[in-house]
């Protein structure tokens, strides 16, 4: 599968042994991120993927690549790449944080999978991992009519969401308090477990996968916003169970939570900025090159994933 670097924020761009190791084709998008960083008007966000396009050359992704979109504070960005995508798809998010919040008027972060539901091409939506902003005050954003039908499956990271709409839907945790070093594990056949129900779903359409580094804990991915609480090999396991059961039959992926200094313009971006992002103590270089080992341990199992799908189809079509 090939790799592209969506460079808005310079993050990636110092991960060089990333580089070099897959050679990604790089697209220079600088100028833009101070102007979309965080969130933006709609008919700006129209721009950006007008001039996305004629980079990409293409209004649609014609083949699946694994797309590197820098911060966390770009996972709007997410939404374009969905655009592009011409057949109906399943959507896996792996995220701390919900990223679907209604009845905002403009494109944030935080928003932009309520519009990637609304979307025609996108059929069924997994949330994976998640801890942050479901269950206080924001929980009246949500998108509860894609919730309580099912078209939004939500599979949270370490605890069951509090509250009476959240009582009425299935959300049992990841992870389980663990007695090890590790402060949760993953029990055996959990992933198995939640999966069951929707393997002719996940096998009938390529899967898209949005994964937002966020969800690991900070000392495995230094990032923008509040980290959460995987591992790296149990966020691998998220990925490698999913890609799994679409026998490695992939639309896309994107992938999120690289640091990187905040540079933005327009005051509102600068107060989100000053309202949402926490207060981090975050060394660049030494950031670069945690998430540079994470983002490599995630290709590695995409890439391994993706080839063994492959190899079997194309063994089970000679057999035939």
């Amino acid at each position: 599968m090939r790799t592209r670097v969506l460079d808005l924020d310079g993050s990636i761009l110092s991960q060089r042994k990333l580089l070099k190791l897959y050679r990604p084709h790089v697209y220079s998008l600088q100028g833009w991120g101070p102007r979309i960083r965080l969130g933006c008007r709609m008919r700006r966000f129209e721009r950006f993927e007008r001039t996305l396009a004629k980079k990409l050359g293409s209004r649609t992704d014609t083949e699946p690549c694994v797309n590197f979109l820098g911060s966390g504070d770009f996972h709007h960005v997410s939404l374009a790449l969905i655009r592009r995508q011409a057949r109906p798809i399943n959507l896996l998010v792996i995220d701390n944080h919900p990223d679907w919040m209604r009845r905002i008027p403009f494109l944030h972060c935080g928003t932009w999978l309520y519009h990637a539901a609304q979307l025609p091409q996108v059929k069924q939506i997994f949330h994976v991992g998640g801890d942050v902003d479901f269950d206080n005050y924001f929980h009246w954003l949500a998108p509860w009519a894609e919730i309580e039908s099912g078209k939004i499956a939500v599979l949270p990271g370490i605890r069951r969401f509090r509250g009476l709409r959240w009582a009425k839907v299935v959300n049992d945790p990841l992870l389980w308090k663990s007695q090890s070093a590790v402060p949760y594990s993953l029990p055996p056949g959990r992933l198995k477990e939640f999966l069951r129900p929707y393997r002719r779903d996940l096998a009938s359409r390529p899967l898209y996968i949005s994964l937002d580094k966020d969800v690991m804990a900070a000392h495995s991915a230094p990032v923008n916003w509040d980290s959460g609480h995987l591992t790296v090999l149990q966020t691998r396991a998220v990925l490698e169970a999913f890609l799994m059961a679409a026998d490695g039959i992939v639309a896309g992926i994107d992938v999120l939570g690289d640091w990187s200094s905040v540079r933005l313009q327009g005051i509102f971006r600068r107060i989100l900025h000053f309202t949402e992002h926490p207060s981090l103590g975050v060394e660049s270089f030494a950031a670069n090159r945690v998430n540079e080992q994470t983002n490599l341990s995630l290709l590695e199992s995409v890439d391994w994933f993706t080839r063994a799908a492959s190899e079997r189809r194309s063994e089970m079509a000679v057999a035939s």
